[in-house]
């Protein structure tokens, strides 16, 4: 008995179990008795792997297998299925009475717009809550330029990009709302996953989209490299190609000529300036003959030049037209594997103005994705490019158009007749054949020959690339790694012939120099993603990230003059040896760090972006590597609020604001530490032993910058977004700025690295855009853009009450500001008592009186203009009539004034023997016969003790407003479409003209007012591109 009750209990719930058991697998088996199967194609017919089909209202999902088929079981006879791909339209398809679903889902030609990259992930452009742009690739491609950063110019508020010199191989200079830094401000770049100084290697034709991260908020997840913001460049890879073999085609070829080139003073114009530059400090006693004997002096050939009209056109001589080539070829495609491939090859080619200036890039693109299954995806990208550049002398455009319209290139016979052909190497020293002077005035080099005797080369490969595996362990779980890592590699070499100013200099002996620089820099990411829905109403994503990176950087260089051979820089040992330099560096910096970012959505309307990142630099001091990088963002979709839902005006309505920290650790490895730099001598008896000391004072508490930002935005669409855009006000406030700072000379250093002051900046962005016309045969869209910033030191050494001068650092002020005295005009003659009050005279420069003491001094120094412009915006129109589309950009940019290297040259008056810009300029009253001008723009020519005083050294006289409105670029395409294409299995052919600079509308007489401030040596004058080319795809 006591065996069999406890049988009998445990028979008895067993009854029960199973009974309940079975009725909960009727029930299962009843709610999915319903089997849904089907396909999902592309519009060709193509299977697509990997789509997302959901049951709506459920969470109930599979997808596709390689082959695009699916099998569903539904809860519901009358259930409704979601399907959707990433790059095509979303579907809802009813599955009532069906037990077969084929779908063929239409391309989504917005699709990127409307994801954004946010760093370490994307988000949709609706739930989007900091100031992120997007630039898709066709954006990049419009204008057809050989460089990324000038193909956006001007398309994204806040991002500042302006080229650095016009020269070929200079690159662009890019700003991202404000410099916030005393050693730098530019952006992180990263492409595919590598942090890289700069884009200028990559064709435009590889990138698929650029996504600029402008507020701290949204740069906060770089932490300590995302303080000037971060320009995420992601290149084509295989993750969204079309299924098959995809070919496309691209190439053009373009002319560059000169344009709007300054107007100079003619032989004629320029004898009148030199006499007058000769004038004696009592020009009214002063004879015609005496004049001319000084002016003429030593010169007989130039005086029979300047009689008989000889007019000289040295930029006829100089430039020469210039070309651009670009070709690309494309290859995509799709297996049913699942594996995807991108494949790019490029060549491109610009050549500049003049001889020795140009640039040639071959690049290589390959980007693989290959699903393995549900659960696995593993994808590689590689770009790899070899960019030769040729950027000739520094010192060529300074030559260039310097010497008078009453000189030539040219040697002369004993009448003075040109030999043309036969360069002479100083055309200002021009001697005849038996040796006496023709023309003895300025020493300048022949331009022709500075050219043609110097070469500057660069030549690099650059390789970066990513290797990455993701596992979705669950549906709302997945981790990824993401191993990147780029290359680099580059050889500058320099050689100047003994007919060039490097061999003026030694005396006519020629020169060379090689410089290495050695890249390999790693970042290894490893990051979780978990993203839910909690009672459909509650969306939450997590991402947990974990990251290393490291850099190394080696250098060496050589140097060596005296060769025999002129042989560049091949044969450097055969150049004398106590001319030899020789050096090396290493140096390494390391960054590890940590970072969480949560997305939380409630109810699709209400939005929450959180995030942190802890980072540690190896480059700074101790106690002071790691730092916390905070930020929040909210966003309210204010149009899907009740009170909005059914507006037939506001299509989309959305308020964003956001506070973050981003850092910056500016400064080269070792920095904070004492090293033994700089190598020094001391005497030991009568021996001269060398050692090492220290250049820089260690500092042993420097710490990051940081910058907080404030960010409040406004997103807007109307009439079914026919108008739409965006609106952002920022406050960012960086401190702590890492300064190189002087020190004085009984300290025993020089220079020391410290934390010393915080810049603000303040501003406005504004993006429009209007779909003006919208029919199946007119189509034509318009976007606007403006920007103004205001950058100002706010404090410096922890105080904010005095500047420090020495060093430009005025407080209140933009950064690297223009300091200096005012130009008020020149001394009148009727002024001379007055000008004598100052120690002046008529005909000098006259400085502005600031403060009234009756005196000139550093007190009436004061800061002249805005270094930054005071506002920047741009105009793009795109129209598309039938198979015809026409576009066009407008460029401008107001406000700003620059220290004007080209009127440093060219309306110097106190240089009397080179060429001057056609200007008036003031004449005393003089004996000479010359006629007298009271002119109040350029003071009296002539050395600077009888002409324009002592402080036109200054340089006060030299500031010029560079506001300008540029045409970027027009473009006229036509697009065929025939029966022949097909038959010739071509799928598009477009061919299209474009012009690329052609009118500039400005004030501005120099070359180009875009770079009116980089180094005069290398300043270009503007340029027109026309280019031919045409698009293919197969």
């Amino acid at each position: 008995m006591k065996i069999k009750q406890p049988l009998k209990k445990k028979t008895k719930y067993n009854l029960v179990f199973l009974f309940f058991l079975n009725f909960l697998l009727c029930n299962t088996i009843n709610a999915q008795s319903t089997t849904i199967e089907g396909k999902i194609t592309d519009a060709t017919g193509l299977s697509l792997p990997g789509v997302n089909i959901q049951e709506k209202g459920t969470k109930n999902g599979t997808s596709t297998d390689f082959e695009g088929s699916f099998k569903i079981n539904v809860t519901n006879s009358k259930a409704v299925l979601i399907i959707s791909y990433l790059g095509f339209q979303t579907q809802e398809v009813s599955a009532a009475g069906k037990t077969t679903i084929n779908v063929s889902l239409a391309e989504q030609s917005n699709s990127l717009n409307e994801v954004v990259v946010v760093g370490y992930g994307s988000v949709k452009k609706t739930d989007l809550t900091g100031s992120v742009s997007t630039i898709s690739a066709a954006t990049i491609t419009e204008r057809n330029t050989t460089s990324a950063l000038e193909a956006i110019q001007g398309s994204t508020p806040g991002v500042t990009i302006s080229s650095t010199s016009g020269r070929s191989g200079d690159g662009f200079k890019v700003v991202i709302r404000g410099n916030n830094s005393l050693v730098g401000s530019s952006p992180l770049y990263v492409v595919d996953g590598v942090p890289v100084d700069n884009i200028d290697f990559l064709n435009p034709q590889d990138i698929a989209r650029m996504d600029v991260l402008k507020d701290a908020s949204s740069a906060a997840i770089y932490g300590s490299r995302g303080a000037s913001g971060v320009i995420i460049v992601t290149t084509k890879s295989g993750a969204n190609v079309k299924s098959g073999i995809n070919v496309t085609f691209d190439s053009s070829y373009g002319t560059k000529t000169a344009a709007r080139l300054p107007k100079m003073m003619s032989g004629e114009e320029w004898w009148k300036f030199h006499q007058v530059a000769y004038m004696s400090a009592t020009p009214a006693t002063q004879t015609p003959a005496q004049l001319a004997a000084l002016a003429g002096n030593q010169s007989p050939l130039l005086v029979k030049r300047a009689n008989s009209g000889y007019n000289f056109d040295w930029a006829d001589a100089v430039l020469k037209t210039g070309m651009t080539q670009n070709n690309y070829l494309n290859v995509t495609g799709r297996s049913d594997s699942g594996l995807s491939y991108n494949l790019g090859f490029g060549i491109q080619s610009d050549e500049g103005l003049i001889d020795n200036d140009g640039t040639d890039k071959y690049s290589f693109k390959l980007g693989l994705n290959h699903k393995i299954n549900d659960k696995f995806t593993t994808g590689a990208n590689v770009t790899i490019a070899r960019v030769d550049t040729q950027l000739g002398s520094d010192l060529a455009m300074q030559d260039a158009f310097r010497l008078s319209p009453l000189m030539s290139p040219w040697a002369v016979d004993a009448d003075g007749n040109e030999r043309v052909g036969t360069l002479f190497f100083l055309p200002g020293k021009l001697t005849y054949p038996d040796g006496s002077w023709a023309i003895n005035k300025t020493s300048a080099v022949n331009p022709l020959m500075e050219i043609a005797n110097s070469s500057q080369t660069e030549k690099t490969w650059q390789t970066v690339g990513n290797v990455f595996f993701q596992y979705q362990a669950l549906k709302w779980l997945s981790f990824k790694t993401t191993f990147s890592a780029g290359i680099e590699n580059t050889v500058t070499s320099a050689a100047y012939g003994a007919q060039s100013n490097a061999g003026v200099t030694l005396n006519g002996k020629n020169s060379a120099s090689i410089k290495n620089f050695n890249n390999f820099n790693y970042t290894w990411d490893n990051q979780v993603d978990l993203k839910h829905t909690f009672a459909e109403v509650h969306d939450f994503s997590v991402l947990l990230l974990q990251s290393l990176y490291s850099n190394v950087d080696e250098t060496s260089y050589l140097y060596s003059n005296n060769q025999p051979f002129n042989t560049g820089s091949n044969n450097m040992g055969s150049g004398v040896q106590t001319s030899y330099n020789i050096s090396s560096g290493y140096q390494k910096n390391t960054l590890s760090s940590y970072a969480v970012r949560l997305n939380y959505t409630f109810k699709d309307k209400y939005l929450l972006t959180a995030s942190s990142r802890w980072d540690g630099s190896s480059v700074l001091s101790e106690g002071n590597k790691w730092q916390s990088f905070p930020s929040v963002a909210l966003g309210w979709k204010i149009s899907k609020e009740s009170f909005l839902a059914n507006s037939n005006v506001i299509s989309d309505l959305k308020l964003r604001a956001s506070l973050g920290y981003t850092g910056n650790d500016n400064v080269a490895p070792y920095t904070s530490q004492a090293l033994l730099n700089q190598q020094t001598f001391y005497a030991n008896g009568a021996n001269v032993v060398s050692g090492w000391q220290s250049e820089n004072l260690a500092n042993q508490d420097l710490t990051w910058e940081k910058t907080r930002e404030l960010n409040l935005g406004l997103d807007f669409g109307f009439l079914k977004n026919r108008i739409s855009g965006s609106v952002d006000v920022y406050d960012r406030l960086s401190d702590k700025l890492i300064y190189k700072q002087q020190l004085p000379a009984e300290s025993g250093w020089k220079n020391t690295f410290a934390n010393v002051g915080s810049v603000s900046n303040k501003g406005i962005e504004v993006l429009l855009t209007t779909k003006n016309i919208k029919s199946e045969n007119v189509n034509w869209e318009t976007t606007f853009t403006f920007t103004k910033n205001v950058n100002k030191l706010e404090s410096i050494y922890n105080q904010d009450k005095v500047s420090d001068i020495g060093n430009k650092l005025i407080l209140g002020s933009e950064l690297n500001p223009n300091y200096n005295y005012v130009y008020d005009g020149v001394w009148q003659e009727s002024e001379a008592a007055r000008a004598a009050s100052y120690g002046q005279a008529p005909g000098q420069a006259r400085p502005k009186d600031l403060n009234g003491d009756g005196k000139f001094n550093q007190d009436d120094r004061t800061v002249i203009g805005n270094a930054n412009p005071d506002w920047q915006g741009s105009l793009y129109s795109k129209l598309t009539v039938g198979n015809f589309d026409f576009n066009f950009s407008v460029l401008t940019s107001q406000g700003q004034t620059v220290l004007s290297t080209f009127h440093q040259n060219f309306a110097d008056v106190s240089d009397r023997g080179r060429q001057k810009l056609a200007m008036d300029y003031f004449i005393p009253t003089n004996g000479a016969g010359i006629q007298a001008n009271a002119n109040n723009t350029n003071p009296r020519p002539g050395p600077v003790a009888t002409g324009a005083g002592a402080y036109w050294t200054s340089l006060f006289g030299y500031y010029r407003d560079v506001s300008y409105v540029k045409i970027k670029n027009i473009s006229l395409g036509y697009t065929l479409n025939s029966e022949l294409l097909k038959r010739l299995k071509i799928s598009n052919l477009r061919i299209y003209v474009n012009v690329l600079d052609p009118f500039v509308f400005t004030d501005f007489d120099g070359y180009d007012p875009e770079w009116a401030a980089s180094p005069f040596g290398v300043n270009r004058p503007a340029s027109v591109t026309t280019q031919l080319g045409l698009s293919v795809k197969f």
